[in-house]
C-alpha cells in the first residue's frame, strides 16, 4: 500500500481531481434525484410527523394536526425480519469433482470470515436499507490494524447517501459501472490508523471538517464535524497489463500471477519444462482507487483488496434499468406505499377532529340571555353556563355534533389495508389474520403470499453470491500460508493460489445463524440419529442445542466419551488376546491332526509294500513250478501218448492241487485279493481232486 502513497502535486493525481469533478458535473443530479426520493423514504418509514406538510404543502390542515399513524413499518418490518429468520451461508461447489477439497478449504475460509466479519448482521442492516430506498451496499474492506501481513477481512453497510455512482450501471455485479465515490469523515487518530506510513503528513494537516457542498444530506454533513477529516474513496475502472499462458493441448487459458514465493524467473524455467505452453500479453479490465483526505490526494494505485473488482456489492430492491428516470429506477417498499399513508393520516385526523367536535360542538342562544358570554369559551367536560333570571331555557340550545358515519370508518379500514396490499404482503404473513381458517391453509397462504415477494430475496442471495466469491479472491490475493494453515489444521494446497482455482459456483443455502434455525437443525439431527445414522455423535446434537451451561455438559460428555473409549480399547485388547490364544490352539490342533495324518499314510504305505511283497513271493513260486512241470515233462518224452496225455492230467492236477495249496495259504494269511482264486479252486470236479 505504501508504494501507491502520493504528495498530490503530481500529473496524474491532477487528473485524478478533474476526473472526480467530471463524475461529479455529470452524474450529481440523477444521484441528488435519488438520495432525496430515498431520504422521503426514510422519513416515511420513521413516522416523521414534520413530513406530509412538507410534501403536500403547509395548507392550514396539517400545521394544526401533526399525528402520523405508521403502518409502513410494519410491512418493511416483516420482510427484513424474515430476511433475519432465515439467514443463509455461503459455500463453494466445484464445476469438477476432482476440485471437490479445494472447494470444502474456500468454504470453510469463507465461513470463517464470515463470522469474524461481522457479515450476516452487516448484509442483514444492507438488506432492509435496500427494501427501504431501493439501494444499499456492502462493502468488504482488508484491514491490517491486526495483522500486518494478511490483514482481516471486514464487511461494512454503505447507506444510499454516503456513496455516488454512475447511474447507468445496469449489471448487479458492476462490471459495467465506471466509477463508485464513498464519503466517510474521520478523526486524525482514524486516519493515521486508515493510512498506515503516513503519520506525519497526516499530523500536520487540520481537521476543518470541510464542507464542499457534496454529499449534502450526510448526517455528519449536517451535524457537527469541525473535527472531523473528509475521507474520499475514489474507485474507477481502468485497465492493466497481464500475461497469459495458453496450453496449446487443452486450449486452457490461465493468467500468471507473480507470487512473493516464487523466484525471479519462475516464468522461464515453467516454459523451458513444458515448451508447449505459450504466453500472450494483454490488457485486463481492473479497478483502481484514490484516496483523498481532507481534500489531498494520499494514495493512488489498485484497491485496497488487491483485486480487479470493485469491492462492493448491491443489495436491490425493485430495479428496472430500462426506465429513463435514475431516481425511479431504483425503488423500496416505501416508494409505493407514501400516498396510501398519507391519505390514511389525512382520514384519520378528520375522524379524531368529528370525535372531538361531539364534546362540545357549540350553543346557539339569544343575546341576553346569559349572564356572561365568555361561559361559552370553558373547555373540557362539565362546564356551567348561567342564564338570567328573565331567560327560558329554551333561550340557550346546545348544537347537536353530526355523527360519524359508519362508511368514513370503513373508508379507513380500506386505506389501511391498501397499504397492506400495496406493499405484497398479506396479514397471515404479519400474523393478523382474523378468520378462523385452519393451520394447513394458513400456512399455504403465507407460501403463496412469499411467491410475491421472491425477487427481493433472489437479489439478495445473487448479491451474497457475489459477495462470496469477491472474499474468496480476497483470501486468495492476501492471506499468507500460515494463516491458511491455521484456519484449515492443513497445509493449503497449492493450488488455492492460482487464478484458475476458483472456477467454481457459490451455493447459497440456509445456515444455522437465528435460533429457529438451529432449533430445526437440532431436530433434523435427532431424527437421523433415530433413523441409525450412527455417524451423527452425542456432541454433534449437543453443539446444535441452544441450552444453558453448554460447555460444562460438552466437558463432561467429553469426559464420558474418553472413558467409554478406554473401556472399548481394553474390550478390544482383551478381545484380541483371546483370539490370539484361540489361534494358537488350533494351529497345535492342526499340527497335531497332521502328525496322524501322516502316521496313518505311513501305516498304509508299508501294508502296501508287504502285499506287493507278498504277490512278487508267489508269482515267484509259480513261475518255479511251472519250470519244475516242463522238466518232468521232458522226461516223459519217451512215453506213448496214452502215458503222456495221463502224464499231462495228472500235472495238471498236481499244479491245480498247489495252486489251492496256495490260495488256501494266503487266504488263511487274510490276503483278500485271493478269494476269486480259491472260488475258481471250489469249481473244480470233485472227481479230480
Amino acid at each position: 500500500m505504501q508504494d501507491f502513497y502520493s504528495d498530490g502535486e503530481s500529473i496524474e493525481d491532477k487528473d485524478i481531481k478533474k476526473m472526480m469533478d467530471h463524475y461529479y458535473s455529470q452524474d450529481y443530479l440523477a444521484n441528488s434525484a435519488f438520495w432525496s426520493e430515498a431520504a422521503i423514504d426514510k422519513r416515511f418509514k420513521i413516522g416523521d410527523q414534520n413530513l406530509l406538510s412538507t410534501i403536500y404543502g403547509d395548507n392550514g390542515f396539517y400545521s394544526r394536526r401533526r399525528f402520523f399513524f405508521n403502518l409502513i413499518r410494519r410491512n418493511v418490518n416483516m420482510i427484513a425480519g424474515y430476511q433475519r429468520q432465515n439467514r443463509k451461508s455461503s459455500s463453494f461447489v466445484p464445476i469438477d469433482q476432482k476440485d471437490q477439497q479445494l472447494a470444502d478449504d474456500y468454504t470453510k475460509l469463507s465461513m470463517w470470515s464470515e463470522r469474524r466479519e461481522g457479515f450476516h448482521e452487516y448484509f442483514s442492516q444492507a438488506f432492509e436499507g435496500a427494501v427501504d430506498t431501493g439501494l444499499y451496499m456492502i462493502e468488504l474492506v482488508n484491514d491490517y490494524s491486526m495483522d500486518a501481513v494478511s490483514g482481516e477481512l471486514k464487511a461494512d453497510c454503505v447507506a444510499y447517501n454516503d456513496f455516488m455512482i454512475d447511474p447507468n450501471f445496469k449489471k448487479q455485479d458492476l462490471s459495467d459501472c465506471n466509477f463508485i465515490w464513498r464519503r466517510t469523515w474521520l478523526t486524525k487518530e482514524k486516519a493515521k490508523q486508515f493510512l498506515p506510513g503516513m503519520e506525519k503528513e497526516i499530523e500536520k494537516m487540520n481537521a476543518d471538517g470541510m464542507k464542499d457542498g457534496r454529499f449534502p444530506i450526510q448526517a455528519e454533513y449536517v451535524g457537527n464535524c469541525d473535527k472531523l477529516f473528509t475521507c474520499d474513496q475514489f474507485h474507477y475502472a481502468s485497465s492493466r497489463e497481464c500475461i497469459l499462458v495458453v496450453d496449446t493441448k487443452t486450449g486452457e487459458v490461465v493468467e500468471w500471477e507473480e507470487n512473493p514465493d516464487d523466484d525471479e524467473d519462475e516464468l522461464e524455467r515453467t516454459l523451458a519444462q513444458q515448451p508447449w505452453l505459450k504466453i500472450k500479453k494483454t490488457r485486463k479490465p481492473t479497478t483502481k482507487l484514490a484516496i483523498l483526505l481532507g481534500g489531498r490526494i494520499m494514495y493512488h494505485g489498485p484497491n485496497l483488496l488487491n483485486v480487479d473488482r470493485y469491492p462492493f456489492v448491491p443489495l436491490l430492491c425493485y430495479d428496472d434499468p430500462s426506465i429513463s428516470s435514475y431516481a425511479s429506477r431504483k425503488q423500496g417498499i416505501i416508494r409505493n406505499l407514501r400516498d396510501a399513508q398519507y391519505l390514511y393520516n389525512r382520514r384519520r385526523i378528520i375522524e379524531l377532529d368529528i370525535m372531538e367536535s361531539t364534546i362540545n360542538s357549540g350553543y346557539k342562544y339569544k343575546v341576553g340571555a346569559v349572564t356572561d358570554e365568555n361561559c361559552f369559551r370553558q373547555t373540557g367536560q362539565g362546564f356551567l353556563i348561567p342564564v338570567n333570571r328573565n331567560a327560558e331555557m329554551s333561550d340557550v340550545e346546545r348544537i347537536d355534533p353530526p355523527g360519524i358515519p359508519a362508511s368514513m370508518i370503513e373508508l379507513s379500514r380500506s386505506l389501511a389495508e391498501d397499504i397492506t396490499k400495496i406493499s405484497g404482503i398479506s396479514e397471515e404473513l404479519l400474523g393478523a389474520a382474523d378468520d378462523d381458517k385452519s393451520g394447513i391453509l394458513s400456512m399455504l397462504r403465507q407460501g403463496a403470499n412469499l411467491v410475491s415477494l421472491q425477487t427481493i430475496f433472489d437479489k439478495a442471495d445473487y448479491s451474497q453470491k457475489l459477495f462470496a466469491s469477491l472474499r474468496a479472491e480476497a483470501i486468495r490475493k492476501n492471506w499468507s500460508n500460515g494463516k491458511i494453515e491455521k484456519i484449515l489444521g492443513k497445509k493449503p494446497d497449492p493450488s488455492m493460489r492460482l487464478s484458475s482455482s476458483q472456477k467454481f459456483d457459490v451455493a447459497v443455502e440456509q445456515g444455522a445463524y437465528s435460533t429457529t434455525q438451529q432449533q430445526m437443525q437440532l431436530k433434523q439431527l435427532i431424527y437421523f440419529r433415530e433413523m441409525g445414522i450412527q455417524s451423527i455423535t452425542d456432541a454433534d446434537i449437543l453443539n446444535a442445542a441452544t441450552i444453558q451451561n453448554k460447555g460444562e455438559i460438552l466437558e463432561r460428555q467429553k469426559l464420558q466419551d474418553q472413558q467409554q473409549q478406554q473401556q472399548q480399547e481394553a474390550m478390544m485388547q482383551q478381545q484380541q488376546e483371546q483370539q490370539a490364544n484361540q489361534r494358537m490352539m488350533d494351529f497345535a490342533k492342526a499340527q497335531k491332526d497332521m502328525a496322524s495324518t501322516r502316521n496313518l499314510q505311513a501305516d498304509t504305505t508299508q501294508k502296501i509294500a508287504e502285499i506287493e511283497e507278498t504277490e512278487a513271493t508267489a508269482e515267484e513260486k509259480r513261475t518255479q513250478s511251472d519250470l519244475n512241470l516242463v522238466k518232468q515233462m521232458i522226461e516223459l518224452e519217451n512215453l506213448d501218448l496214452r502215458q503222456l496225455k495221463d502224464s499231462i492230467d495228472l500235472a495238471s492236477l498236481i499244479k491245480q492241487q498247489q495252486e489251492l495249496n496256495q490260495v488256501i495259504n494266503y487266504r488263511t494269511q487274510g490276503i483278500p485279493e485271493f478269494s476269486n482264486e480259491l472260488q475258481k479252486i471250489n469249481e473244480v470236479p470233485n472227481g479230480i481232486l
